[in-house]
């Protein structure tokens, strides 16, 4: 059962209206559509698997010699297999963070080597890109944090900073003290969110509608996850953009304190 109560002013009195509703099926279809999901996504690992694995094999030289042409093939077919790879692994995150079947494991630690650490490990989105990645100020702070999680959620705001920036611009990645929070921005020079699209941008599989950024590919998911991830790590997310000017991404982050 679904409840929602609202308060009105009648005759200079204050009164209440209460609203039940019965969501029984849509429930139920909520459960079946992420069973679904569920259930697709693991049925495609398996084969997927076999055929990057296969992929890698023939482009590594196991059979022999591969004329130019067909090279370029398969590379394509191993690009697009890793593609269909992440998509899975976003479809299966999101499926678990629903679900609360995803078990974080928070750790205190310094944050700026993991600032470091992600900057190194996506140099190549910004090499594929021709746009180059540098640290900004960095202010140092304890953070209590799942590190794979929150690499993976560096790792969506970079590589969307490194997509929709102009070849030979410059993406910085940087921190700031916030009162008690710590907060990590990830700036492009890019052309800006639309105002139509703002809204929705952190909702599962929202796209911006342009033919252009339909252009950039992705699967709609990474930042709907970011967010679900960030505040299951207790904190909060969001960014600030303008047209033609770029667009920042940050999250903010409680500052670990001793006892």
């Amino acid at each position: 059962m679904e409840l929602r109560v609202s308060e009105i002013s009648h005759g200079g009195e204050r009164k209440f209206i209460g609203l039940v509703r019965d969501i029984t099926e849509r429930k139920r279809i909520e459960r079946m559509k992420s069973d679904f999901v569920s259930i697709v996504s693991h049925e495609l690992r398996t084969p997927l698997t076999s055929i990057s694995g296969a992929l890698g094999l023939m482009t590594g030289g196991a059979l022999g010699e591969i004329p130019e042409p067909l090279r370029q093939m398969l590379d394509i077919a191993q690009q697009n297999s890793i593609r269909l790879a992440l998509l899975i692994d976003d479809l299966l995150d999101m499926d678990k963070l629903i679900a609360g079947k995803m078990q974080l494991q928070l750790r205190t630690q310094p944050l700026t080597p993991l600032l470091q650490e992600s900057l190194c490990a996506n140099q190549g989105y910004f090499d594929q890109h021709g746009v180059r990645c540098e640290l900004g100020e960095l202010e140092t702070a304890q953070v209590s944090v799942d590190e794979h999680r929150l690499q993976q959620v560096l790792a969506n705001f970079l590589s969307n900073a490194a997509k929709f920036s102009p070849a030979g611009e410059v993406v910085t990645l940087s921190s700031e003290r916030m009162g008690n929070h710590i907060r990590v921005s990830v700036t492009d020079r890019g052309p800006g969110i639309p105002q139509t699209f703002r809204a929705r941008i952190f909702q599962k599989f929202s796209q911006a509608d342009s033919s252009d950024t339909r252009q950039k590919g992705g699967t709609g998911l990474g930042l709907a996850i970011s967010k679900e991830l960030i505040e299951h790590m207790h904190g909060r997310i969001g960014f600030d953009t303008e047209r033609t000017q770029g667009t920042c991404f940050w999250f903010e982050l409680p500052i670990h304190k001793p006892s």
